[in-house]
């Protein structure tokens, strides 16, 4: 008997004219993507930017407030502020890649820094957006799950919260366009106190509160006051040390239970909001040794990204992965397709052919280990995925569903 896998679509608001009208873009998205969202559960993830935007939510009251949003190509803000890495990155894009006729790694797969748009965004704006995106299914007869992302690094955009007001929380740095930016929240460090008002703690943060605890009950309060249906948690939100067990940090007790403290106060706070997570990039048993993953937090969560960007998989471990995740018997394992980047210029169909070709493969030969299929929607300028390049993976994705 045939079964549906879950669509996951990511967008983001590249893809809107005007901020201030998004009904023809989300219309167009649904347009564009029509066949995939047919007979199956669907999942849209709006990535208005890295997550920032919901730590630094002050509630309702503060709609009217601006924040900076993903309108860049390749971000990452260095000492002397945002001008002086751009002009010296892309200096070296020119060398490299344009002169040089590299194509490989970075700077060519993040591409020249530049801002694609300069329009302001605020929380008016961004529920405007949700709403254009719940009429628009309601439309069309869809039931479509709606999150938000929330990403532990600074990529993307501007970060306030994660490097400016709470850099005592950073654990480590991220890798933005090959630049190591800090800021990458320690869910199991403590918060000094802050005397903002937010929307979790409209008092002010006490001195102590651990990060994550933190991080559980703001991400709930936002999701509620803008009705979603839950979050995106990406690169492995709770793991410090990204995509490689080499980089992870010494793993104690205190941090394994520091690390499922988060987990299950972000499940207690959403209640039955869901709560999907990128994973590592490594299997399960990776994860637990390395990380200090929990079966309890596995257990906490709705969905598992099973991660295979071509920029960073090591291809041998996307099967054990996929595998040791369907075997977790509780989260969906959905697994991850490259097209393109919204916030990189790289596009995997042309680029990383063979590892683009890869992952629909494995996407064929265990297709039964596979609950749903996620991918981004966009690339960095705001157009979706080329029709030819949807429509292969369809089919493979339909032939999987028959078995």
């Amino acid at each position: 008997m045939a079964r549906a896998m879950e669509a996951c679509l990511w967008i983001t608001p590249k893809i809107f004219d005007d901020l201030r009208d998004p009904a023809p873009g989300v219309a167009a998205f649904f347009d564009h993507h029509a066949a995939w969202l047919e007979d199956r559960p669907v999942t849209v993830v709006f990535c208005a930017g890295n997550g920032d935007h919901i730590l630094n939510y002050r509630g309702p009251s503060g709609w009217e407030e601006r924040f900076d949003w993903a309108r860049y190509n390749c971000f990452a803000l260095g000492p002397g502020g945002p001008s002086g890495i751009t002009r010296a990155h892309n200096r070296d894009w020119l060398a490299r890649v344009r002169e040089g006729g590299e194509r490989s790694a970075n700077p060519y797969s993040a591409g020249p820094m530049f801002i694609v748009s300069e329009q302001p965004m605020d929380y008016v704006t961004l529920a405007g957006i949700y709403a254009a995106i719940r009429a628009e299914a309601e439309r069309r007869g869809l039931r479509v799950n709606l999150l938000e992302y929330l990403e532990p690094g600074p990529e993307f955009c501007r970060s306030e919260w994660k490097t400016a007001l709470h850099p005592e929380v950073a654990g480590s740095a991220a890798d933005a366009g090959g630049h190591m930016v800090p800021g990458v929240i320690d869910v199991t460090a403590p918060l000094a106190a802050d005397s903002r008002r937010y929307a979790a703690h409209p008092g002010g943060i006490p001195a102590g509160l651990p990060a994550g605890d933190f991080v559980a009950a703001q991400t709930a309060a936002f999701t509620r006051d803008f009705e979603l249906d839950g979050v995106m948690l990406g690169n492995q939100f709770g793991l410090v040390g990204f995509w490689h067990p080499d980089n992870a940090p010494p793993l104690t007790p205190e941090r394994a239970a520091g690390i499922e403290r988060f987990f299950l106060r972000l499940r207690e706070a959403m209640g039955e909001r869901l709560v999907y997570w990128m994973d590592t990039y490594w299997r399960a048993e990776v994860e637990r040794s390395a990380w200090g993953m929990s079966d309890a937090a596995y257990q906490s969560l709705d969905a598992i990204l099973v991660s295979t960007f071509a920029v960073l998989v090591e291809r041998t471990e996307i099967v054990p992965n996929l595998l040791s995740k369907a075997a977790l018997d509780g989260p969906r394992p959905l697994l991850g397709l490259d097209f393109v980047d919204p916030w990189y210029w790289y596009r995997t169909y042309l680029d990383d052919r063979r590892t683009y070709l890869y992952q629909r493969e494995v996407l064929a030969a265990h297709a039964e280990s596979v609950a749903g299929v996620s991918f981004f929607a966009n690339d960095t300028f705001g157009h979706f995925v080329p029709e030819p390049e949807l429509t292969s993976t369809l089919e493979v994705v339909r032939k999987g569903e028959i078995g």
